[in-house]
């Protein structure tokens, strides 16, 4: 098994992979949002503000695993430089084979490389024990307000 970063010639496989993923989820698909996912995916690539795994096998990737950053105000005890954790997801039938923790250590590796201290995701169930196998611990979530 390969495990390369993704390039804009893998958009449509994330594009794909992150419908499929949301499908998993719960959440309903909804018609035409491959040009939205695009137009996410190429210029966060393009900027470096999202860096993507790829595993592939014989030649077909598998699963993904983003990172992607962001920057808070700092506080007393944190720059406020935030690695996320996004976009994991492993085609069904190579599930429960260690791939997504192949994949989430290289992202891990990759924000301590770029100088990361905090790495933060948002788990589904499925995902939580393999987080919290990593070090990741449970917090509160977050609030949100849709304007």
């Amino acid at each position: 098994m390969e495990i390369r970063k993704a390039t804009i010639a893998d958009v449509d496989v994330l594009v794909k992979f992150r419908k499929q993923q949301l499908i998993d989820e719960g959440i309903p698909p909804v018609d035409n949002v491959d040009e939205k996912f695009a137009n996410y995916f190429i210029p966060a690539i393009n900027s470096n503000n999202l860096i993507s795994f790829l595993a592939i096998e014989d030649g077909i990737p598998i699963a993904t695993c983003g990172l992607c950053f962001y920057t808070l105000p700092p506080s007393y005890s944190s720059s406020g430089r935030i690695a996320y954790v996004t976009n994991v997801y492993t085609v069904e039938e190579c599930r429960r084979k260690g791939i997504a923790s192949l994949l989430l250590k290289e992202v891990i590796e990759e924000a301590k490389s770029l100088n990361y201290k905090t790495i933060r995701l948002h788990a589904s169930s499925d995902g939580k024990p393999l987080y919290s196998k990593f070090g990741f611990l449970d917090s509160s979530g977050f609030m949100q307000l849709n304007v």
